[in-house]
């Protein structure tokens, strides 16, 4: 768990350091240090963060579950589980019953092994279109002799947090496997520990690892309403009354403002109830780790998080249907061209991140949400069915883990073909925000008007 706080001290820092960055002082003492100035910025150090963390993951992988566990070799985990019901003092009805809760299945097996190549791939790839990013940055503020060149636009800047969510979550996600190998290879475990409290730590830490990812997708669906919100609040398609006409402008100026932050109120909510929710989570998971609390953080859970996860669902629906409803605005397509292409990436790991566990949760033997559902199937009659695909939540962990750096591949590769921006949509994301309202007003004519498209 202390890495895991470890992470979410880096990350709260990198936050810090990027809005100091955003001043004008703090980047112009920043350039003082010449070519070093591109390794001070917020963008780098928190790459150079996350690839450490993401090769310190590997070299976990290789050395412990590629080389030791021989790829996971089932006589190896078979032989360390014997090992843990002897130093348990297990009979053979209980080791059985835990051999079978860790039970890999040939096709998770596989699909675990093969998640760390994808997750890696998926990782470089963004890199390299991020760094397309800030390179066409730092060449156009050289072109305007700009004092601070490595500085970047603010939509730009937006722009990178979106599609740099995937990195957070690969190498999370690689964490958490890592996690959850522990567990079900029992490599964990050291005779003399206290094999019950291991485990918990272990989970606990699997779903803290997620948990941070899951809470950075918030701030990156923030961004994606805030770049919104810049377009719309500088829409060419509403002008207002003569330039002379200071109490007009300023109406006009006050409906744009409206008219983009209403126009994003899912996009908002979902990212506020969100938040909330990953504190509570969080909490949830500090009491399980201790003993102490147990039993009352896993009564917590069954009551209320599992209806939570439902109405989150729920809301996490909406606020898809709010961006994808926004992208289709003239100005944003004016400024991004097709925008809900664009972002079918970052809408496709928001669906994954919220709504795969719910789905898993439900196939789950001993979920409160199978509960649920089983009656159900017995009901219509397909409860044949519904049992064939059934996990254990050892199992669901593991398929939720490695399924996610598969899909953080395919999610990188969306991004990488509908990311191709043409010069118009280059030059839209290097406009000064604060300055495009005072360019349209200058050209405005008589009272309010749409303008043809």
């Amino acid at each position: 768990m202390d890495e895991t706080m470890v992470g979410w001290i880096f990350l709260l820092a990198m936050l810090i350091l990027r809005g100091l960055q955003t001043l004008n002082c703090m980047q112009r003492c920043l350039h003082f240090f010449g070519r070093a100035t591109p390794f001070l910025q917020w963008y780098t150090l928190t790459v150079a963060g996350l690839s450490i963390l993401l090769i310190r993951s590997l070299a976990d992988i290789i050395m412990y579950d590629y080389v030791a566990f021989d790829f996971l070799n089932p006589e190896k985990i078979e032989q360390k589980l014997d090992s843990i019901c002897a130093g348990t003092d297990l009979d053979a009805s209980a080791c059985q019953k835990l051999k079978d809760s860790l039970l890999i299945p040939n096709w998770l097996h596989m699909l675990s092994l093969f998640a760390p190549v994808c997750g890696l791939l998926a990782f470089v790839l963004l890199l390299v279109l991020l760094f397309r990013f800030v390179k066409y940055n730092h060449q156009k503020k050289l072109e305007d002799e700009s004092p601070s060149p490595w500085k970047l636009a603010v939509r730009l800047e937006w722009v990178i947090v979106i599609l740099g969510m995937p990195l957070i979550f690969i190498v999370m996600a690689m964490r958490s496997l890592i996690r959850i190998w522990a567990v079900m290879t029992g490599s964990f475990w050291k005779p003399g520990v206290d094999f019950e409290s291991m485990n918990r730590l272990e989970l606990s830490t699997y779903q803290m690892d997620l948990e941070l990812a899951v809470t950075v997708q918030f701030l990156a669906i923030w961004m994606f309403g805030m770049l919104c919100s810049s377009f719309l609040q500088h829409s060419k398609y509403i002008r207002s009354a003569t330039e002379s006409d200071n109490e007009e402008r300023a109406a006009t100026q006050q409906y744009r403002r409206m008219l983009a932050y209403t126009s994003i109120q899912g996009v908002y909510a979902f990212v506020v109830i969100g938040l909330l929710r990953a504190i509570f989570d969080i909490s949830v998971t500090y009491l399980e780790e201790n003993p102490k609390y147990q039993s009352t953080a896993e009564e917590i859970e069954n009551t209320f998080i599992t209806k939570v996860g439902t109405i989150f669902t729920f809301v996490t629906l909406l606020c898809m249907i709010n961006m994808i409803l926004i992208s289709k605005l003239r100005d944003i397509k004016d400024n991004l061209g097709n925008a809900n292409l664009k972002f079918l990436g970052t809408r496709l790991l928001l669906l994954i991140a919220q709504i795969q566990p719910q789905i898993l949760s439900a196939i789950t033997v001993g979920h409160p949400l199978h509960e649920n559902l089983r009656p159900v199937s017995v009901k219509y009659h397909f409860e044949e069915y519904y049992d064939r695909w059934t996990f254990t939540d050892y199992q669901a962990k593991l398929a939720h883990a490695s399924v996610l750096n598969v899909e953080c591949l395919v999610v990188v590769l969306v991004t990488w073909f509908f990311w191709q921006l043409d010069d118009g949509q280059r030059e839209a994301l290097m406009k000064d925000v604060s300055g495009v309202a005072d360019a349209r007003e200058s050209k405005a004519g008589d009272g309010y008007k749409l303008l043809d498209a």
